[in-house]
């Protein structure tokens, strides 16, 4: 009974967890949908501002566009700042701000920035361990099919490994993407970005996006508490 009611709870944080992440979704959505009908002050589209800012900065970057709508991201293997097809010949406020927000990460990337190593790091662990469960899984069941042993703890705690470190992962991004909004702002401040639209507009448009990251560790977490649990339970069974 203790487990089913412990059970029962963790998955209430989860679905709140998820419910919480699609609403922070919505938000940049709407937000983004919003403020692309603004145009900005600079009379230049989403490629031509990147330009100038790896000009004006140093950054030396490949600047290319990529399919969809909030697909912007810059790529430090092959020092790339990809844009949204949406924002790419695009010259609204919103455009400018993601633009600035992924520029941002280039600056981080020129400059060593800690918590960007510590997170390409984090990521290609989290992928490596991805790869290994199904092997995991497999191994796990076979020996419990050939020597009658259980395979459940086995399992489970490849899953806790993995959400362990998918915790981790969304853990560093956060300041990695305050600090690249908070130096987007910054970047359109000295461009002359100052009224109080753009000012107000960027920042909502940035501290939306930042939600979405917020939200998404809650969600590992969440996953992460429930396996944790359910790792426990067998344990103390056992």
């Amino acid at each position: 009974m203790d487990f089913i009611a412990g059970y029962i709870a963790c998955s209430f944080i989860l679905v709140f967890a998820i419910i919480l992440s699609i609403f922070a979704q919505a938000k940049v959505t709407g937000t983004f949908s919003r403020y692309s009908e603004v145009p900005s002050s600079f009379d230049m589209t989403g490629a031509e501002l990147a330009e100038k800012l790896a000009y004006e900065k140093g950054v030396n970057i490949n600047i290319g566009v990529c399919r969809g709508q909030l697909t912007d991201h810059y790529n430090s293997r092959t020092k790339t700042l990809n844009i949204s097809e949406a924002n790419y010949n695009s010259k609204s406020l919103a455009a400018h701000a993601i633009v600035a927000h992924e520029f941002g990460h280039a600056l981080q990337d020129k400059e060593n920035y800690a918590p960007l190593k510590i997170r390409q790091i984090v990521i290609s662990v989290s992928n490596i361990i991805s790869s290994l469960l199904l092997p995991i899984i497999i191994v796990g069941l076979l020996l419990e099919f050939l020597f009658f042993t259980i395979a459940g703890p086995i399992i489970i705690y490849a899953y806790v490994g993995i959400y362990a470190v998918a915790v981790i992962a969304s853990l560093v991004t956060l300041p990695v993407e305050f600090n690249a909004s908070s130096r987007a702002k910054k970047l359109l401040f000295d461009m002359g970005a100052t009224s109080q639209e753009e000012v107000e507009g960027t920042g909502n448009l940035l501290n939306a996006a930042a939600m979405t990251y917020v939200a998404s560790l809650l969600v590992s977490l969440a996953y992460f508490i429930r396996i944790l649990f359910i790792l426990l339970s067998v344990t103390k069974r056992d």
